[in-house]
């Protein structure tokens, strides 16, 4: 029985729900990380994860339930597995710490307005069609103050101008021509089920002006903004696409690399920029919360490091991979970022 992978197809809204969350319109609840009086985090029942956009938490469903119940990813994985998947064996696990699920109704119950967008997410060949135009017609802007502000900050980071340009950075120098000209040439509803648009019909990278794209077989497949400089207490750091699963960031380098050798694994874009930019081959998950399973036979032929960010989470998350990927026959190590330094990034562009 592969524990992990069953229990990331537990519906996260029944968990949520169960959990006694409401879910408001367009799948959003009141975040439990974070204080706010307005739901900022929505629910995406096409990956099964979660995204909050207000304090930029995010995961899949055992990483909402190891924050909600305040346990680490292992021990929430075995009771979500122990509560929702009927062939669970307890004895896999400690019995003291599996625990029943309450499924009571909150002390002021309001009516669940459950989303009628339910349907499972299908990459089209549609949606590469519309990021690369999205791309084309942000490179063809005049350069302005934004533009400027933006290779400025990236090159504070230390990118090279061949590095961005290898991996295709673009930046959204006036928001509202681009998003006339894709509101004009697309229908709404594919904007939309691409991920670019909201569900209010917005182009979705409003503050996230530095867009970085994800190419497979050098088709645009994914897209991954972000915002220039430090974020506010308001404002995550990205913006991934809207209801769109997350892909590997240049997984391409995975088709030229032989066999046996070694490949960083990052949590960021950013940090698999700056390795490649080292000479260094590597691939971003986009985030260390969100692998997905179907990616695992690419790993199977080399030698896979993680090379995660210098922090608890980070650290925690490298170990948690390593017994996942052991269980598949891929060899890992784990790499650690210097004392001093927060991220592979942050190391590499400010070291003496």
């Amino acid at each position: 029985m592969d524990i992990l992978a069953q229990t990331r197809t537990v519906n996260i809204i029944r968990v949520v729900t169960d959990l006694g969350y409401v879910l408001h319109e367009n799948r959003k609840i009141i975040c439990p990380f974070h204080p706010e009086k307005t739901p900022s985090l929505v629910v995406y029942p096409q990956n099964n994860s979660y995204h909050c956009f207000g304090c930029g938490k995010h995961g899949d469903v055992i990483n909402f339930y190891a924050g909600v119940a305040n346990l680490d990813y292992t021990t929430a994985m075995h009771e979500l597995a122990f509560n929702y998947l009927p062939d669970y064996k307890p004895e896999l696990y400690k019995w003291g710490h599996l625990k029943k699920i309450q499924t009571s109704a909150p002390a002021k119950p309001e009516k669940i307005a459950l989303p009628t967008d339910t349907k499972t997410y299908e990459y089209k060949p549609l949606h590469s069609e519309i990021y690369e135009d999205f791309a084309r017609v942000c490179r063809l802007q005049p350069a302005n103050s934004v533009w400027e502000e933006a290779w400025r900050y990236l090159a504070g980071r230390g990118f090279a101008e061949s590095t961005l340009r290898k991996f295709h950075i673009f930046t959204v120098n006036e928001y509202h021509p681009v998003q006339a000209y894709l509101r004009n040439t697309y229908n709404v509803l594919d904007l939309q089920e691409s991920g670019l648009f909201n569900e209010r019909g917005n182009l979705i990278f409003y503050r996230h002006p530095i867009i970085i794209p994800y190419y497979r077989k050098g088709r645009i497949v994914f897209l991954q903004g972000r915002i220039i400089g430090n974020p506010s207490d308001t404002v995550s750091r990205y913006q991934f696409l809207s209801g769109v699963p997350v892909e590997l960031f240049n997984a391409d380098v995975m088709d030229i690399l032989k066999a046996g050798q070694t490949l960083y694994v990052t949590e960021g874009a950013f940090d698999c920029m700056t390795l490649m930019q080292e000479g260094m081959a590597a691939v971003s998950l986009g985030s260390a919360t969100m692998f997905k399973r179907e990616w695992m036979k690419l790993f199977r032929r080399f030698e896979v490091c993680f090379y995660f960010d210098n922090d608890a989470a980070g650290q925690k998350a490298a170990r948690e991979y390593g017994e996942v990927f052991s269980q598949y026959g891929v060899s890992t190590r784990v790499k650690t970022v210097k004392e001093g330094y927060k991220d592979v990034n942050d190391y590499f562009s400010k070291r003496e």
